[in-house]
């Protein structure tokens, strides 16, 4: 087991404020990812938490009409949708280790509410935006 049976327990707490199914998508690549097998049985652990979350695995070499969809190129990629497959654009590369386990949680609460906690006038600025912005955010581990 990855994640201890405290941290499930907490998980279980948070998980209960889930409204709406999420899909956990993991792409995962079976050349030059040491990482990817460790990834996978984490997110299998987590989605085990609770039956509004579905995990679904994908190569992507075998299953590469399905990652160009996504966006994906590169491996390991955590993407998350509600059950309708609505992409938001919700990207974790890597591992979520760390803090960024949490952000993973925050994520995937946000999507099952479908409230991404931003104020309205930041939204509305959002909304009149012209073009699409690509937001990265990077972290290192320490």
């Amino acid at each position: 087991m990855l994640i201890s049976e405290k941290n499930r327990t907490a998980i279980r707490d948070r998980f209960k404020e889930l409204v709406d199914p999420v899909v956990v998508q993991f792409y995962e690549s079976s050349l030059n990812c040491a990482s990817c097998p460790e990834i996978k049985m984490l997110l299998q652990e987590l989605c085990g938490l609770s039956d509004l979350l579905t995990l679904e695995t994908y190569n992507v070499y075998a299953d590469e009409a399905q990652a160009k969809q996504a966006g994906v190129d590169k491996t390991p990629v955590i993407a998350l949708t509600d059950d309708s497959r609505a992409d938001y654009g919700i990207r974790f590369y890597g591992a979520p280790s760390g803090y960024e386990f949490g952000t993973l949680l925050e994520d995937i609460l946000m999507v099952s509410s479908g409230d991404s906690g931003l104020r309205p006038d930041t939204k509305a600025a959002l909304a009149a935006m012209d073009k699409a912005v690509e937001l990265s955010v990077f972290v290192t581990p320490t």
